[in-house]
């Protein structure tokens, strides 16, 4: 069975979603683009339709699912449109603004009988994919301790993502960073701490942040994002560090692994592009493109099995929850206790 899509967005991310579909994965097809202004461009790059509206997209009986590749803040009204058009839903990250705002997507595509999926792409990574092998195969012992580092200089000075309705830096990268810590761990976080900072002035607030999540049996982690740091050389988009009771696995999920016990220290895993894609960030190449079809191909297989995607609505709602924890920690400069009342 061949799943079907449709694509509601056309920046950036629609188009790398757009490139998995085409030409990166099996047994799905790109059928129809709609909104935003690139809408044409990207259908006549892939040979596909371009819808006038979001009404007539899912109106297309030849759409069994839909991508929402769109601002944060459209996603609860266009997965609940979609949900009720009787379409699965793959939606970006992050979720939603807040976990009231999860909650009416899962319920709304439970009511309707479609799957839901999150696209948190780092799960799907080869590097990524490698490491938590590792870590699950017990190479650096009992997991004891995970270190998260989001680190560039500069962030984007226009566009949608400097309105305060979209949500903060944190909810934009921080979702996924509290994704990835969590799948790690293999458990639910008990404790968020959180402090944000912007020293640059102005807006958008909380481009620096540190945040520490506690899991049980001592499970300890800690992330640093921060968009204003003076030292381009030091770029470090998506590092994960594993630390267990016998060694540890460093992770650069834009493709490296290497796993370090004592004195030793091997290379699992490196990607050839690993220079541009660390400096550049997503690109076409074949490491990212294998990464978002493996992620696509999750999707239509949960589609076509009938069973719940490897990333789930909840899965989606967690990482939210602990973002949302992590903002009422630093606004109240106490601990707030997981899961949220």
């Amino acid at each position: 069975m061949t799943v079907r899509f449709g694509m509601i967005g056309s920046g950036g991310m629609a188009r790398v979603h757009a490139e998995a579909i085409a030409r990166g994965a099996r047994g799905v097809r790109l059928v129809a683009v709609a909104g935003g202004s690139r809408a044409g461009g990207l259908a006549t790059e892939y040979s596909i339709a371009v819808e006038p509206s979001v009404e007539s997209l899912l109106e297309r009986a030849d759409v069994d699912a839909i991508v929402i590749a769109t601002p944060h803040a459209t996603h609860v009204p266009l997965s609940l449109a979609a949900a009720a058009a009787g379409k699965h839903v793959f939606l970006e990250k992050p979720m939603a603004l807040d976990v009231a705002e999860c909650d009416a997507i899962i319920d709304a595509c439970r009511a309707a009988g479609v799957r839901l999926m999150v696209a948190h792409i780092t799960r799907f990574l080869e590097a990524t994919r490698v490491a938590r092998d590792l870590v699950g195969a017990g190479a650096i012992g009992e997991l004891r301790m995970i270190s998260v580092h989001r680190l560039l200089h500069g962030y984007p000075n226009s566009g949608w993502t400097l309105d305060p309705a979209e949500g903060t830096a944190f909810l934009d990268w921080g979702s996924h960073g509290a994704d990835i810590i969590r799948w790690f761990a293999a458990r639910e976080p008990m404790l968020a701490f959180g402090q944000f900072a912007t020293y640059r002035g102005g807006m958008p607030a909380g481009l620096s942040g540190m945040v520490q999540y506690a899991f049980p049996d001592d499970v300890m982690s800690q992330v640093w994002m921060s968009y204003e740091l003076p030292a381009q050389s030091w770029i470090q988009r998506a590092h994960y560090v594993f630390t267990g009771s016998e060694g540890l696995v460093d992770l650069n999920a834009y493709g490296r692994v290497e796993v370090v016990r004592g004195a030793d220290a091997h290379e699992a895993f490196t990607q050839p592009d690993l220079a541009r894609s660390s400096v550049e960030g997503v690109s076409f190449n074949a490491y990212f493109r294998d990464g978002f079809a493996r992620q696509i191909g999750e999707f239509a297989a949960a589609i076509t099995e009938g069973r719940e995607p490897s990333v789930s609505g909840r899965d989606g709602r967690t990482a939210i929850e602990m973002v949302e924890a992590a903002e009422r920690s630093a606004a109240t400069g106490q601990a707030v206790r997981l899961p949220l009342e």
